[in-house]
């Protein structure tokens, strides 16, 4: 085999839910697949026992229904490493055979123990590249890691303090927001007798008060509810994928890039810029994609902010404090008009004949299937049909037709003699239509135009 892979290991985050775990990186022999759990104060053990591994070594179910445990829950992870055994098992007799496969193996070997080194390596603790051999005090290279965590103890310890302070005056604000509207029902009761007496210009007058009053306490009450009690990018799991149930917090892994980040997120923008460790170039994101369908940093534009890309995993939904408070109204309603507008016209339509017809969807992909439906509704869409694939099959249209009443048309790119590549128009469907060819090799291009059964 060969040996392109560079990964060593997986960490996945446990959720209540998931017991099958991908085995993604290569591997000698599955029994060199080692299993650890971390659990949420950081205590880790090896799992010697109730796992199995699929019989190619690509899956690994931990823990098995059969062993009578629970998923791992939120808070637990499972590490899945490769550990190479230390051995060099190739004997080349002298003047004997010499078989490449032999030799690649011992490769491949080395390869993925020389990987397996790195990862140790990585996770070490190392002195500068420009130390000497004389400047290596190790004892006070020591004590001053010792007193680096010490003081990232007493920053936790803070924070976590911090953080309970803010549930209190968030508690405190509910509080307050409660008796204001207490003590405005009772000024109503007693106003009331009031009124009776003083007539109706005190009536009125009291009335825009009291109206005015409530709405602030409404609006205090509002803000005490919405607190969200949480640091600005905490990363929490939640069981709903709704904004309304996340108050204050941004979908975390969507990919998704936020034009005005700076003007609707201020806080956030610049917790961000403050974490370049965070951070990753738009080339550096677009690269992990391509390699690993995933990116867990963040890109930093003018004013802009891309999320992380992740793959969905299990039932729970992670979220990124975004803003630790309620945001007014005509924040969050700017966020929601950016993105309805996003990709949309950015020029009033309003002189535009109406008579004028212009394409309002369209789509393509990657396998050359595309359509294009306009604002009258008239609908085109066309695709390609591999080599390969059969001398006869059905097209399932992108887009219906309103009824079978459009025009196909197909092509072959191979021109040579009887080869052919048609479309069976007297079967046509609103959905879709048969098509047949002279060969299981022969490509085909298609087209069909007509009014569509979507209303636009």
């Amino acid at each position: 085999m060969t040996v392109s892979m560079q990964i060593t290991k997986r960490i996945y985050a446990g959720n209540g839910v998931t017991r099958r775990w991908d085995v993604d990186f290569p591997f000698a022999s599955p029994e060199n697949i080692r299993i650890y759990v971390t659990s949420p104060a950081g205590a880790e053990e090896e799992i010697l026992s109730d796992f199995k591994l699929n019989a190619d070594g690509s899956e690994l179910t931990y823990p098995t229904v059969e062993s009578g445990k629970a998923p791992l829950a939120e808070g637990w992870n499972i590490t899945l490493v490769r550990q190479t055994p230390l051995t060099q098992e190739i004997d080349l007799i002298r003047q004997g055979e010499l078989d490449a496969e032999v030799l690649e193996s011992g490769y491949d070997k080395l390869t993925l123990l020389v990987q397996e080194l790195n990862e140790k390596v990585s996770r070490s603790i190392k002195y500068p590249v420009s130390a000497q051999p004389g400047d290596l005090e190790t004892d006070n290279f020591l004590k001053n890691i010792l007193s680096v965590k010490q003081d990232t103890v007493s920053a936790s310890t803070a924070a976590v303090s911090a953080a309970q302070n803010a549930q209190q005056s968030s508690s405190s604000a509910q509080q307050a927001a409660q008796t204001a509207l207490e003590e405005i029902a009772s000024a109503v009761s007693t106003a009331q007798s009031t009124i009776m007496q003083t007539g109706q210009t005190v009536e009125h007058t009291l009335e825009t008060y009291l109206s005015a009053a409530h709405e602030d306490a409404e609006t205090a009450r509002y803000y005490a509810e919405h607190s969200v009690g949480k640091t600005i990018g905490e990363v929490f799991f939640s069981q709903s994928s709704l904004a309304s149930d996340n108050v204050g917090a941004l979908p975390l892994f969507t990919g998704e890039t936020i034009a005005s980040a700076s003007t609707l997120y201020p806080e956030f923008y610049a917790w961000v810029l403050a974490h370049p460790e965070l951070q990753v170039t738009a080339d550096g994101y677009e690269s992990a994609l391509g390699s690993f369908g995933e990116c867990p940093q963040y890109v930093i534009g003018d004013g802009s902010l891309r999320l992380p890309k992740k793959a969905q995993e299990g039932v729970l939904y992670p979220w990124v404090v975004a803003y630790t408070a309620a945001v007014p109204a005509s924040t969050a309603q700017a966020a929601e008009f950016q993105g309805a507008l996003s990709g949309k016209a950015d020029t009033s339509l309003a002189n535009v004949d109406s008579n004028l017809d212009y394409v309002v969807k369209s789509y393509h992909d990657d396998e050359s299937n595309w359509y294009r439906v306009y604002k009258s509704g008239w609908c085109e869409q066309g695709g390609y049909v591999p080599p390969n694939s059969g001398t006869s099959g059905t097209i399932t249209f992108l887009k219906p037709f309103i009824d079978n009443h459009y025009t196909v048309a197909s092509n072959t790119g191979n021109a040579a003699a009887n080869n052919f590549f048609n479309l069976s128009a007297g079967f046509k469907t609103a959905t879709s239509i048969p098509w047949y060819k002279s060969a299981a090799v022969i490509a085909g291009d298609w087209i069909a135009c007509g009014q569509g059964a979507e209303n636009v």
